[in-house]
């Protein structure tokens, strides 16, 4: 799974559930892919900008 389309995976879930503690919507998105993200890592992922992997490549 690519950092962008596990963005928007939490992103998604982040609608359905808003006000969800980051480490909330880890157990969420464990629960539904059996992916293990910490809440730093959901917080982390849900602040990038929506272009960040754009930049990451060019660097």
């Amino acid at each position: 799974m690519t950092r962008p389309e596990l963005r928007r995976q939490l992103q998604a879930l982040a609608r359905c559930h808003p006000g969800a503690h980051p480490y909330t919507l880890a157990l969420r998105f464990q629960a539904q892919t059996g992916r293990i993200l910490s809440g730093q890592q959901v917080k982390q992922l849900l602040a990038e900008p929506a272009n960040h992997s754009i930049h990451a490549a060019k660097s």
